[in-house]
């Protein structure tokens, strides 16, 4: 029979599900959920609290366990399923991520960072107009997405479109004015239509901003 125990203790075991997570990750939490009489909610923040910690500690395959955990009950929980697709991306496991990121956007179309791993996933296997899809749709839920218009910039360049690679980076450098490499890229962007001052001018400001942050 199990131990029945009061939601006054659960953020008491939260925290010992984290502190022991790696001993947790082979013999499973099932075993503790049905010892502990843990309702479905509760099982759930528990799994999440140990995927965060795990995947904080580098354990990404103790984190994937976790969040699919999750998504035995609940399959179509985002937030689990955003948190697989930011570690399948950052693992670079491309099959995995589009397909986890693609059931985020369409479950919830209001996460510009999940719109923008799919990008960066598109661009990385060099699916270059559904990229640039992904990226403006993450550029129109935040405006100020940085990083998504210096990726939109690197697409246009590869199709030797420089002005609207440009126009791109500035805009990266008015939301991110620290972004080195969007600095480099406009040099060469402008070196690639032959404006060699402004090509100058943006290398030198690439190392001005490089000193500063080093």
């Amino acid at each position: 029979m199990g131990i029945n125990i009061d939601t006054s203790e659960i953020q008491f075991f939260l925290k010992a599900v984290t502190i022991n997570a790696t001993k947790l990750i082979n013999k499973s939490i099932d075993t503790y959920n049905s010892l502990l009489q843990i309702d479905p909610e509760n099982a759930k923040e528990i799994n999440h609290e140990l995927g965060d910690g795990l995947e904080k500690k580098g354990n990404y395959d103790g984190a994937i366990k976790a969040y699919k955990k999750i998504l035995l009950t609940d399959p179509t929980n985002v937030a689990a399923l955003f948190k697989l697709g930011k570690i399948y991306t950052r693992l670079g496991q491309t099959g995995d991520a589009l397909e986890v990121l693609k059931k985020v956007t369409v479950l919830d179309a209001t996460i510009p960072e999940a719109f923008y791993l799919l990008g960066s996933v598109y661009f990385s296997t060099d699916a270059n107009n559904e990229a640039r899809e992904a990226f403006t749709f993450a550029t129109t839920l935040n405006p100020g997405y940085a990083d998504a218009y210096y990726k939109l910039g690197l697409i246009a360049d590869a199709k030797n479109d420089h002005d609207t690679a440009i126009h791109a980076y500035l805009k990266t450098i008015s939301f991110k004015p620290d972004f080195v490499k969007a600095y480099q890229s406009l040099g060469f962007a402008y070196e690639a239509k032959g404006l060699r001052d402004e090509a100058v001018r943006y290398f030198k400001k690439s190392m001005e901003v490089e000193q500063k942050k080093g």
